[in-house]
């Protein structure tokens, strides 16, 4: 039986850079359904009971209990983004969330609109992130590292960092630190993890071939590795629930 109703959207062209989706989730069932969160390295703002809310990176998986007809709203800004979006120190918003008026009045106004059609409701917020961006200039080193790292599947070490940006691991850490929230050796991790829990949800045959694949010592190192990011084994259902990605 279908339980939630989930829809995501792409940005348009000129943000695909700065926002990895617009998204949306209501619950469709008679009774409250457990939602998984794992760590992504995002950050989001949510539209969710009349509140606009800003969410820090996750640095661990947690659940959330989605009552019945519960509805919630979301833009999932690429790692690092956000954070320069409202000029915050974003370790100091890591696995916490706020209300988006204590962080940016001005943000906060021009996100405030009521509209339940969702395409529309992309389209102007695309129309007000594109002129947001437009006189912001992001941040080269943490692009550059945060694209390293995810070419590589977050398999990498940071002293590899250090040679391809040419910076201190000292410079590398304040770095990841103030715009992703936490080390880039945790980042590293967290995107290592992510990537391959997303193969998982598709096939979850041959564990111990993809935990080599992803540089996992052995399945019991990525059995592990999986339940400190999400609690769940990579074979538990619940999973797949929110994550799945096969349609």
């Amino acid at each position: 039986m279908k339980q939630l109703d989930i829809k995501k959207y792409t940005p348009s062209l000129k943000l695909q850079n700065c926002i990895d989706a617009y998204w949306s989730v209501k619950n469709i069932y008679t009774k409250d359904v457990q939602i998984p969160i794992v760590p992504d390295g995002c950050m989001d703002i949510i539209y969710q009971d009349g509140k606009i809310l800003c969410i820090g990176a996750m640095s661990e998986a947690f659940i959330v209990s989605a009552k019945p007809r519960e509805y919630t709203f979301g833009i999932r800004f690429k790692p690092s983004v956000l954070p320069q979006l409202l000029k915050i120190n974003a370790s100091e918003f890591t696995d916490k969330k706020v209300f988006l008026q204590e962080l940016s009045l001005e943000l906060f106004s021009w996100l405030d609109f009521q509209e339940l059609d969702e395409q529309k409701k992309v389209l102007k917020l695309n129309d007000i992130f594109e002129k947001e961006f437009e006189n912001i200039e992001l941040n080269q080193s943490i692009t550059k590292a945060i694209e390293f790292i995810v070419d590589f599947q977050g398999n990498i070490q940071v002293s590899k960092l250090q040679e391809q940006l040419h910076l201190s691991s000292r410079q590398i850490e304040r770095l990841f630190q103030n715009y992703v929230g936490y080390s880039a050796k945790k980042f590293c991790n967290i995107v290592r993890f992510f990537t391959l829990f997303k193969e998982l949800i598709q096939d979850k045959k041959e564990l111990s071939l993809k935990a080599y694949d992803y540089g996992y010592c052995d399945q019991a190192h990525l059995n592990k590795e999986f339940k400190k990011f999400s609690n769940f084994t990579p074979t538990h259902e619940i999973m797949s629930v929110f994550y799945n990605t096969k349609n």
